[in-house]
C-alpha cells in the first residue's frame, strides 16, 4: 500500500471518528469508487467503528423543557387593604418558558432559558414590542467531581428560600447574574457567590444609577429601579446525621450612596438554621442578625428568628406551628436602623398568600413583624393536596404615628385556604381563596386601606411542565 494510498485511508477513520454514521459512510464510498479502498478493508473499517461506538461510553445529555403557566387572579385586598372607593381587580397572568441543558459527564454543565411574562392583553399581538428576556444563561466547567464554577445569569436558591429565593410566585421570577463557585460531596455542601452590577461598559469610574425605566406586570407605568452594586454569600449546610442539619449564611450585599457614586454601603447578614426530623416529627429554628449600612448610609443593628415545628398524623395531615420574628423601629428611623430585611427571598410562602408584607421594611413603615402561623395541611391522595395557613400580625415595635400616638400592635388576621391536584407528572392544578381582617393599625402601617373591609382574593392556575426532549450520546 503506497503513503498516498495509507494517508487517505487515514483521513477516513479520523472522518469516520468525528463524524455521523451517514457521513462516514459517505467517505468510504467515495474511497471505494476511486479504488483507494477494497471493499473487505471499508467492511472491517465499518465493523471497528460499530464495535468502539458501543464500548464508548455515553457522556453528553441534552434535554429541552417547556413551562407554559397561566393564572387567573381575583383581588380585592391582596397587597393592599380595600376601602369605600376601590373596586376590585381581575386579570389572568402568563408565563412561557423554554429551557435548554446540556451536560457532559464531569466537565461542564450549559444552561440557557428563554420566557416571555405577560399580562393577557397586556401588549399589541400586532405590535413589535416583544417581551422575550433571558432567565437563566450560564456555563459550569467541573475542575472536578465535586466542584464547579457556575458563570452568569442564574438562580441563587439556599436553604429554605427566606434570604435568596427562585420567587416563581413572581410571574418572571428571580436570578441574578454572577460567578458562583461550588463544592459538592457527601454530607458537606459549600458555595461562594459574587456579582458585580453596572449599567453598561464604561470607560471610567463605576456609577451604578440605573436609568433605564422598567415595566413590570405589577406596575405598568415605567419607573426608576435600582439593585445591589455587589454581592458576595457564603453558603454552607452540612448534615451531622439522616436526622440533623445546619445551613449558615453569610452575605455582603452593598448600594451605591446617593451622593458618592463611588462608595458602597456594606449591608451584612449573617446567621443560619438547624432541622431535625425524627419519625413524624419536624423542628427548626432559625436566626441571623444585620449589621452594616442601609442604603442612606445609616448603621443598622437589625435581626430576624424563625422557630417552628411540625407533626404529622398517620391520617396524612401535618401540621405547622411557628412564627416569624422581624425587627424594626417604632414608625421612624433614627440614628440606627433596626429593621430586618430578608434580603432577596420569598415572602409569599412565609407571611401569607394576599402578600400584604413583602417590600421590606416598607410594607411595615419601619415597625417589624411577628408573625405566628399554623398551617394545617391534608392529602387526600397521591394526586389532591388541601391546605388551611392562618397568621396573625403584629408589629414588632409599637408604631407611633403623626400624632404621637402609640397604635395597638396587633394589625390583624389572614386565612389562606389552598388546593393542589397534581393529575401527572408534568401538570399541577393550583387554587385559592384568601381574607384579611385588618385592624386600624394595619391601615396605619400600610398608609392606605379601611379597617372595616374585609379584604378578598383568590386564585386558580395551571402549570404544564412538560420534557420536550432528552438525548443521551456519545
Amino acid at each position: 500500500m503506497n503513503t498516498t494510498k495509507l494517508l487517505l485511508i487515514l483521513i477516513s477513520i479520523f472522518s469516520i471518528s468525528i463524524a455521523s454514521a451517514q457521513t462516514s459512510d459517505d467517505v468510504l464510498n467515495l474511497l471505494i469508487q476511486n479504488g483507494l479502498v477494497k471493499q473487505n478493508d471499508a467492511d472491517s473499517i465499518r465493523a471497528d467503528y460499530a464495535i468502539k461506538q458501543q464500548e464508548k461510553p455515553k457522556d453528553k445529555t441534552l434535554s429541552v423543557d417547556l413551562q407554559i403557566r397561566n393564572r387567573f387572579e381575583f383581588r380585592n385586598g391582596y397587597a393592599s387593604i380595600p376601602d369605600q372607593n376601590t373596586v376590585p381587580a381581575a386579570f389572568v397572568n402568563q408565563r412561557s418558558r423554554l429551557n435548554f441543558n446540556y451536560q457532559h459527564a464531569n466537565s461542564f454543565n450549559a444552561v440557557f432559558s428563554i420566557q416571555d411574562a405577560r399580562v393577557w392583553g397586556s401588549h399589541d399581538p400586532r405590535g413589535l414590542n416583544g417581551t422575550i428576556q433571558l432567565f437563566e444563561g450560564y456555563i459550569e466547567p467541573f475542575l472536578s467531581p465535586s466542584f464547579s464554577i457556575r458563570i452568569g445569569r442564574q438562580r441563587i436558591i439556599y436553604d429554605n428560600q427566606r434570604l435568596f429565593a427562585e420567587n416563581d410566585w413572581r410571574i418572571n421570577a428571580g436570578a441574578h447574574d454572577a460567578i458562583n463557585f461550588r463544592y459538592y460531596k457527601d454530607k458537606l455542601s459549600a458555595e461562594l457567590v459574587g456579582a458585580f452590577n453596572q449599567t453598561g461598559e464604561r470607560t471610567f469610574g463605576t456609577d451604578f444609577t440605573p436609568a433605564e425605566l422598567s415595566i413590570t406586570p405589577a406596575s405598568t407605568n415605567p419607573a426608576a429601579w435600582t439593585s445591589y452594586k455587589a454581592l458576595a454569600v457564603n453558603y454552607i449546610k452540612y448534615e451531622f446525621s439522616p436526622s440533623t442539619t445546619a445551613t449558615t449564611i453569610i452575605t455582603a450585599d452593598g448600594y451605591q450612596d446617593a451622593i458618592s457614586k463611588e462608595k458602597i454601603n456594606w449591608r451584612f447578614t449573617y446567621g443560619g438554621r438547624l432541622e431535625y426530623k425524627k419519625d413524624r416529627w419536624y423542628a427548626t429554628a432559625s436566626g441571623y442578625s444585620q449589621t452594616g449600612r442601609n442604603n442612606a448610609g445609616k448603621s443598622i443593628q437589625a435581626w430576624y428568628i424563625q422557630p417552628e415545628i411540625k407533626y404529622t398524623i398517620p391520617e396524612n395531615i401535618s401540621f405547622r406551628l411557628g412564627a416569624e420574628l422581624l425587627s424594626g423601629d417604632n414608625g421612624k428611623v433614627g440614628l440606627v436602623d433596626h429593621n430586618f430585611v430578608p434580603l432577596y427571598g420569598v415572602a409569599h410562602r412565609f407571611n401569607g398568600a394576599m402578600d400584604l408584607f413583602t417590600k421590606f421594611p416598607n410594607d411595615l413603615n419601619n415597625a417589624g413583624l411577628v408573625n405566628p402561623y399554623l398551617f394545617i395541611t391534608k392529602s387526600i391522595n397521591s394526586k389532591l393536596e388541601i391546605s388551611s395557613n392562618n397568621h396573625l400580625f403584629y408589629t414588632q415595635r409599637a408604631f407611633i404615628n403623626a400624632a404621637k400616638v402609640e397604635l395597638n400592635k396587633f394589625m390583624g388576621y389572614e386565612h389562606d385556604l389552598l388546593l393542589s391536584y397534581k393529575p401527572n407528572s408534568y401538570a399541577i392544578v393550583e387554587g385559592g381563596l384568601a381574607f384579611a381582617l385588618p385592624t386600624d393599625t394595619m391601615t396605619a402601617i400600610k398608609k392606605s386601606g379601611d379597617a372595616s373591609k374585609i379584604a378578598t382574593w383568590a386564585y386558580v392556575q395551571v402549570k404544564f411542565t412538560p420534557r420536550l426532549f432528552k438525548n443521551t450520546f456519545n
